[in-house]
């Protein structure tokens, strides 16, 4: 199923590029005329980098052009996409969008372009699933004991990206717990902080946080995903335990706004076939995300469904910048 509805979308792709007029055809043909840029707003060995990779060079043998990542982090998520929304609109730059480029980021802190409008969607590539952990050897047992210490102390958790952490700003809604989020660079490094003891906990993604867990140094209480983490199908999620409390991580690409049209959908039919891939889809599963491919537009309605039910729930944190 998912596989023809690949296909179908870089089929459509192609025929209407086909149908461009001469001039348009043209300079798309001329592209790419120099290696391709596609921006990651999270260190090197999170799982969003570890995809990027893994879709570079795929994209690299269907384009016959060099695609590099280039790692852009800073402002809590908000550096990368603010990078790739003042990129030059020439198809030569892409970069990863997601729920915090348009949807946390620009709801809890100013930002120098408008999400709906700075970028062109090329398509989703996957999803990430989070998980809520300890270090191994921290007196807290079960996700229960973390939220009964929050009620006595202020519990600290790290993560480094906005969009991780609002199951953990959910929880803390619902319980009247005292949590205090500390930002890292990366994904890694947040970790790799809570296995240290330097925080109560962290929420990661799976990439990150299974080579601890496989390693015995850190202890994962619960998925904070709508289902529970297939590698560890014993572990429930917050909603099973009673705390109806989710972070989504749909992730994909854009160009910025005003690319060519031509170039727009030659790009578009490419990641489209990238995901069609079967080899790519293994790669980037055997990383511990899921790959779900959506086209652009059907990619930009999906957040633009998330902005409806999330920004309520932001709001009520008391966290959303003030108009």
């Amino acid at each position: 199923m998912l596989r023809r509805r690949l296909l179908a979308a870089t089929g459509a792709l192609a025929a209407t590029a086909a149908g461009l007029p001469g001039t348009a055809r043209a300079q798309a043909a001329k592209w790419p005329s120099r290696e391709i840029t596609l921006i990651n707003p999270n260190a090197p060995g999170a799982a969003t980098d570890l995809t990027a990779r893994i879709v570079a060079q795929a994209l690299e043998k269907r384009l016959q052009n060099p695609v590099i990542v280039k790692n852009v982090v800073g402002g809590a998520g908000a550096l990368g996409p603010s990078t790739l929304a003042t990129s030059a609109p020439d198809g030569h730059t892409l970069g990863l969008i997601a729920i915090s480029s348009h949807i946390t980021v620009p709801a809890l802190m100013d930002v120098k372009y408008n999400p709906w409008e700075a970028f062109a969607p090329l398509g989703q590539v996957a999803m990430l699933r989070y998980g809520v952990g300890v270090a191994a050897n921290s007196p807290i047992k079960t996700i229960e004991e973390l939220v009964a210490l929050s009620k006595q102390r202020l519990v600290t958790y790290g993560s480094n990206n906005v969009t991780n952490v609002v199951a953990m700003f959910q929880l803390a809604k619902l319980t009247g717990g005292k949590f205090r989020w500390v930002v890292f660079s990366g994904g890694v490094e947040a970790v790799a902080q809570a296995v240290g003891g330097h925080v109560d906990a962290c929420i990661q993604s799976i990439t990150e946080m299974k080579p601890q867990i496989e390693a015995g140094k850190l202890r994962l209480l619960a998925s904070a995903g709508a289902e529970r983490w297939p590698d560890y199908p014993d572990i429930k999620t917050l909603r099973e335990h009673g705390f109806e409390a989710v972070t989504n991580g749909p992730f994909g690409y854009a160009f910025p706004a005003g690319v060519d049209p031509a170039i727009q959908q030659r790009m578009e039919a490419a990641l489209a076939d990238v995901m069609a891939d079967k080899s790519v889809q293994a790669q980037i599963a055997k990383i511990g995300v899921v790959p779900i491919y959506r086209t652009g537009a059907e990619y930009k309605a999906f957040l633009k469904k998330i902005e409806t039910d999330l920004l309520p729930i932001l709001a009520e944190t008391g966290m959303v910048k003030k108009r």
